[in-house]
């Protein structure tokens, strides 16, 4: 029978209309993650960022979805942002090492969660303090109210610092915890102005695996950085040495002020564009992120330029005492300081070439196909060298060396090679402390590729033509 609809009641409608029903169709709508997001998770994982999810979901459709997108594991931990915001700062700090969810949030609560990992924007008067806590008793609840104080913050990390905290947001509220953020990231389509006023990069397509090439370029120019560094001190400490010692053994300086300025232009400006935009590889991803008050030089890098600037050093001392009886030259003369100068740029060319790794693994010409500014400095390295050498007179109070001169300095800074080889052999690791995120406490270490090992041939090779040269002109072959 037919049922007049504005005079029925809930009660008519369950009992004249909600039976003898038929099952048509159920329909169910999910948002599905992209297909790169899963992907770009591990990546970030393997690479030793701890990945979270804040989100204004309901806590079952959080869990879900950051279960798919591998973020949520089974010694996880998941909350709603009604329980974070009743913790106290101590009891999150336990919590926040396995803080992987955190649903039905506001965005003061990314804020927070942000002040506590970075200590960004923490309040460290008791007048900020009562900005965000209006009302609230300063004296007894400085500690136990969220975010909690900056003394606070710092005696629970024992006067440590905090984590390098990267945060995504498209909304206006995440204001406040892009700017806290030591890296924030905004959405450069469906990002708001304020946003991507307060974010440091923009992901102009919105997509999360985008981060990862963030992440590539900012390992990339740090390594990029240290290897300059470690190629500077290394050119720094030989050519200060020598000069003293040379001072202190009655010795002019070999080196001239012309020809300083010249190796403190390939110290500088030139080591700066060879080592500096080398490009970035896959590999650095494959190690955990430093703390932000990790040492600049680590411990392989002191190996690394001790070791050469000790190989320098002994060379330039043995060529200021027996150059003149080995080229038959003078004893402090313009041609002997030019022997010496020369050897010591090409020991600086071919230790170029040991800076572009920093760490145990010896492959000096690897990739040079993907560095070809690295290659043009070589180039013009070599041919303004050869210049100085033969052209620069008075100027550059150098003399020119004739060709079996050229080989047997060239040959002697072609040494660089084998003696970077040989001190990678030296057992020095990274200090496991200066590591930071999760994973493996060391990155792992690779072997020296074979290509790397042909490289040694290089300077063997041209030592053994060089005493094949010498003893076939003595008439001992």
């Amino acid at each position: 029978s037919l049922v007049d609809v504005s005079k029925c009641t809930v009660g008519d409608c369950a009992e004249k209309l909600e039976k003898d029903m038929c099952l048509d169709a159920i329909v169910g709508i999910a948002d599905p993650l992209r297909a790169d997001v899963i992907d770009a998770v591990a990546t970030c994982q393997k690479a030793g960022i701890f990945v979270r999810m804040v989100t204004g979901d309901n806590l079952d459709t959080a869990r879900a979805i950051a279960r798919e997108a591998g973020i949520l594991h089974d010694d996880g931990i998941s909350m709603v942002g009604e329980d974070f915001r009743k913790m106290t700062p101590a009891q999150l700090d336990e919590v926040l090492p396995r803080l992987q969810v955190l649903a039905r949030s506001s965005p003061e609560d990314k804020h927070i969660l942000v002040q506590r990992l970075n200590g960004g924007l923490m309040p460290t008067t008791e007048e900020q303090w009562l900005d965000v806590h209006p009302g609230k008793d300063y004296a007894t609840q400085k500690d136990k109210l969220l975010p909690g104080h900056m003394d606070e913050w710092g005696q629970s990390r024992g006067g440590g610092v905090g984590e390098v905290v990267g945060v995504t947001g498209d909304g206006t509220n995440d204001g406040p915890a892009l700017k806290a953020a030591d890296v924030g990231l905004s959405m450069g389509i469906s990002g708001t102005d304020v946003a991507k006023n307060a974010s440091d990069i923009v992901i102009m397509d919105d997509n999360f695996s985008s981060i990862i090439k963030a992440v590539l370029w900012g390992r990339s120019v740090f390594d990029n950085i240290r290897k300059f560094l470690q190629f500077q001190l290394t050119v720094n400490v030989v050519a200060l040495t020598i000069t003293f010692l040379s001072a202190v053994c009655g010795y002019k300086p070999p080196l001239n002020a012309v020809m300083m300025l010249w190796v403190n232009l390939i110290m500088d400006t030139m080591g700066a564009l060879a080592l500096g935009t080398e490009p970035p590889t896959k590999d650095l991803l494959d190690r955990r992120p430093y703390k932000r008050d990790a040492s600049l030089i680590n411990r392989p890098m002191w190996r690394n330029i001790l070791v050469q600037a000790a190989y320098q050093l002994g060379l330039l001392i043995f060529l200021l005492k027996q150059a003149p009886l080995m080229f038959g030259c003078e004893d402090g003369s313009r041609h002997h300081f030019t022997i010496i100068f020369n050897a010591f740029v090409f020991c600086q060319v071919f230790n170029e070439f040991n800076a572009r790794e920093i760490g145990d693994v010896f492959d000096p010409f690897k990739k040079l196909r993907t560095s070809p500014m690295f290659v043009a400095v070589i180039i013009f390295t070599v041919i303004a060298q050869w210049v100085i050498v033969e052209y620069g007179g008075d100027f550059t109070q150098t003399y020119p060396l004739n060709w079996d001169e050229w080989e047997i300095t060239f040959m002697l800074g072609a040494m660089s090679i084998p003696v970077g080889y040989l001190m990678r052999l030296i057992p020095i690791d990274e200090d496991p402390d200066s590591y930071a995120g999760i994973g493996d406490t060391m990155p792992p270490k690779k072997p020296t590729s074979s290509f790397g090992m042909l490289s040694l041939l290089i300077p063997v090779a041209a030592a053994g033509y060089q005493m094949y040269k010498e003893a076939d002109g003595e008439g001992l072959l």
